[in-house]
């Protein structure tokens, strides 16, 4: 069996006031091309996983705690075939404890959701954006917390236009915050009121519109807005509103693009285009020497996990 994960877009956490009931609250989207995970209930010998360090010792843990759960075989043998670059802000460690959780399970004939496996296996502790996307794919808007343990409610799932694209610009050796690195800044932070309010009309009045109308001219806009209002309640903390590897990019991207940003923590930064601009754009975009850059081509996904037998 071979599990195939997306990854995802993270457009920012919508509320870090701390001044309503809720917090966190966060949007995003899928894109193809995430982990591909070979499972095969088959042997005697424990679990055998073929994968990077961080990657085996994720698949272990997660054997471990659904072990104590399930009747789940002794052996495993878990091969990781294809990777999504870490702490870059693709949802890398989310997308592999869900895709390994969601294939073990199915060995025995047990089918959990995302946000069931979420609660199993202690995802989702600020953003769901990666856990709603693994189910169904699409653009993700969900509604934050009230506890910590709680997994946000989805309050909007909306499938991206086909013809849209988004061009990923990583640099390839420098990382963002990892999750032992980001918890004490996301239990400290707490920003000015009317950051999320901001954040939020530009939401409900720009972006959820624009995308039922399919405009990308406008979706663009208001993703380009949401994203600044992020990165200066973010700004203390990454020197800058976005990534200081990524902000000569971002000019460029909100130049020549619909509309850009930063995913989470960065560096990882995108634009939004059409299928048919992306080499026109590439050109315009991408630094004089990109070798140590990361480009590649987003496409939306709509469809989350797949599973071939």
């Amino acid at each position: 069996m071979i599990i195939k994960t997306p990854s995802r877009l993270h457009f920012g956490i919508i509320d870090l006031s701390r001044s309503l009931r809720r917090e966190y609250g966060a949007l995003g989207l899928t894109l193809e091309d995430g982990y591909e995970i070979e499972i095969l209930a088959k042997n005697d010998k424990g679990l055998l996983v073929k994968g990077d360090e961080r990657e085996c010792r994720i698949v272990k843990k997660v054997h471990e705690r659904l072990e104590k759960k399930f009747k789940l075989p002794h052996g495993f043998n878990v091969t990781i075939k294809k990777s999504v670059p870490r702490h870059v802000g693709l949802g890398s460690t989310t997308q592999i404890t869900l895709g390994t959780g969601f294939g073990m399970l199915k060995t025995i004939g047990e089918e959990k959701k995302g946000y069931e496996l979420a609660t199993m296996l202690e995802r989702a502790r600020y953003s769901a954006i990666g856990t709603y996307g693994f189910d169904s794919g699409g653009f993700i808007v969900e509604g934050g917390k009230t506890d910590k343990n709680e997994v946000p409610p989805l309050l909007f799932r909306s499938e991206v236009p086909e013809d849209w694209r988004f061009l990923i610009i990583c640099p390839e050796k420098r990382k963002g915050y990892d999750e032992k690195e980001e918890k004490p800044i996301m239990d400290e932070l707490k920003v000015e009121r009317k950051y999320p309010e901001k954040i939020c009309h530009n939401i409900l009045m720009g972006l959820l519109p624009s995308l039922i109308k399919r405009d990308i001219q406008a979706f663009g806009e208001h993703l380009t807005n949401i994203q600044r209002l992020v990165g200066r309640s973010f700004a203390d903390y990454q020197s800058g509103i976005y990534h200081p590897a990524v902000a000569e990019v971002m000019d460029k991207l909100v130049e020549e693009t619909y509309g850009a940003g930063q995913s989470s923590w960065g560096p990882t930064a995108y634009g939004l285009v059409k299928a048919s601009e992306v080499d026109e754009v590439k050109e315009k975009v991408l630094p004089n020497d990109h070798r140590e850059y990361g480009v590649w081509v987003g496409k939306p996904d709509n469809q989350g996990v797949r599973v071939e037998e």
